[in-house]
């Protein structure tokens, strides 16, 4: 080690050392991407069948990144899908089903091609997904389960319960429906994409869930509670005895 008054030391205690942000791999320079996903529903199986559009304008089936990778969807290649009818009298809704055809135990007469790579949902959003153009399905569907077709529809994804069939029914998400969307354990896991790694949501789960228990050991509220439950259980303990000595009175008193 050299003397700390030495002219050298003194000089580059003066040096200022400005620390350097350096980026790759992001798409516009000078922006730190941290979460990148444009999907509305992530980690969740749902289609969006089109409402009515302008004169001589397609109508699409859209299927998200998760419902895609449930059907057996893959980017590059054209699948062939499949839907159907399921009545079972009057006290039963009546459901749609929609499975890719190749798991089909046989042939069926009508399929629908999806496109070969994602496409986007519009204007207004920058998801894209796989797709069905046919107006006809569109009408199909919304006619069948009655559905206001003025606007857009989102159907979650749900398992049909047959074990012959690996098919999936439509649910309608309204308003009254959108909280009792599965969580991530439900359905096929999600995957965020950062610049460091890829988290998937269980973990962000898992971590928030482990942070609230932490706080929770270490909140004095908590002890304070179990205290007034122990001193609320001892007056009830101490009415009980005064009460009884009180009937003894009265009963030698008598």
């Amino acid at each position: 080690m050299g003397d700390e008054s030495s002219p050298f030391l003194k000089k580059n205690n003066n040096i200022k050392i400005n620390i350097m942000n350096i980026i790759f791999g992001t798409k516009k320079l000078g922006q730190i991407q941290t979460v990148a996903t444009s999907e509305k529903y992530p980690g969740i199986p749902v289609i969006t069948v089109e409402g009515l559009k302008g004169a001589k304008k397609s109508r699409r089936i859209l299927l998200n990144r998760t419902a895609a990778e449930l059907l057996n969807c893959e980017v590059g290649d054209v699948q062939h899908l499949v839907f159907a009818s399921v009545e079972a009298g009057s006290e039963v809704p009546t459901q749609v089903l929609i499975a890719n055809a190749s798991t089909l135990p046989s042939e069926v007469d009508v399929t629908y091609k999806t496109s070969k790579n994602r496409v986007s949902y519009g204007e207004d959003t920058s998801e894209k997904g796989k797709a069905i153009t046919s107006s006809h399905a569109c009408r199909e569907i919304f006619s069948f389960l009655s559905l206001n077709d003025t606007a857009n529809v989102e159907f979650r994804l749900n398992s049909f319960d047959n074990p012959d069939l690996e098919a999936f029914s439509l649910v309608s998400i309204t308003s009254d429906t959108v909280n009792e969307i599965p969580s991530v354990d439900a359905v096929i896991e999600g995957v965020i994409e950062t610049n460091n790694a890829v988290v998937t949501a269980e973990d962000v789960v898992n971590e928030t869930i482990a942070e609230v228990q932490k706080a929770q050991a270490a909140d004095p509220i908590f002890d304070q509670e179990v205290i007034a439950e122990e001193v609320f259980a001892e007056e009830v303990e101490t009415s009980s005895f005064e009460q009884d000595l009180v009937s003894d009175v009265d009963s030698d008193w008598n």
